[in-house]
Formats: C-alpha cells, structure tokens, sequence
C-alpha cells in the first residue's frame, strides 16, 4: 500500500470510530420502575432474582445510550461486573429518546412529576449533540480530508 492510501485508510478509521458515542445515564432518568422496566429491566442487580425487601435500598444502576456503535462494542466498553456491583443496562439512542419522550408525556398526562426524566433526556440530547459538533470539529480541522465519514 502507498503512502497516500495508507494515510487514507487510517484517517476512515479513525473517523469511523469517532463517530462512535454513548451517554451514562442513572435509571431514574427513565422514569419510575413502572413505566422503565419493559426498557431496562428491574431498578434491583440484573444477576438478583429480587430486591431487598428494604424499600430504601438504592442500586447504583447505569443505562449506557449508544449510537454509531454496536451492543457488542458497548458492552465490551462498560462490562457487567458482579463482583465489583457494576451494573450497566444498554439502550441504543432512538430506543432510549423514544422511551423518554413517550414516559415524559404519559406522567405529566397523569399530573406526576415529569423533571427528572426531562432533565434525562435533555442531557441525553446535549451529549449526543455535543459530541457530533466535536466530530465535525475534528473532522474539518483533518487536513487533506476526502470528506469520507465511514469505512
């Protein structure tokens, strides 16, 4: 391979990974366990049958949104680990924005309160914006780029 190709072939690469993203996210920013369960599972460890029977007990979960990017790679990057209470739940983008709007909707429908599932899906919005205009950024400052967004 000459040079000007290999170049080439490294910049797809890299601009193929880039456009990788996702956001971490608590499970509360999907709304009460009624409304998010049928998305990402029960607000208790996934590797537990149940929850304590304590009501107070908290479950640091986390719900990893991705874009541009597989499960398999997502779950690579942010692995379930028992030992260590890491428990990520995975929700790609057009998944978890349809959910939020939808679970926004239907609690303000029912007068409860909508705020932290707005907030949820507001940040959600403004990393994904962010990290496409850091994309571009990077992709327009690229010199000698051939326009190339993919492999």
């Amino acid at each position: 391979m000459n040079k000007p190709s290999a170049i080439l072939s490294l910049l797809a690469a890299f601009v193929s990974l880039s456009q990788a993203g996702d956001a971490i996210l608590p499970y509360n920013a999907f709304g009460p366990q009624v409304i998010a369960h049928k998305l990402i599972g029960m607000e208790w460890w996934q590797w537990d049958p149940h929850g304590d029977s304590n009501p107070s007990s908290k479950y640091p979960i986390k719900i990893v949104v991705y874009w541009d990017q597989t499960l398999e790679a997502t779950k690579k990057f942010y692995p379930v680990d028992r030992k260590r209470k890491k428990d990520y739940r995975y929700v790609t983008y057009k998944d978890a924005v349809k959910h939020m709007e939808k679970a926004v909707k239907d609690l303000e429908k029912n007068q409860l309160d909508a705020g932290k599932v707005r907030r949820g899906l507001k940040t959600l919005k403004t990393i994904k914006t962010k990290t496409e205009s850091g994309r571009r950024r990077v992709l327009t400052s690229a010199p000698h780029t051939t326009g190339h967004t993919g492999p």
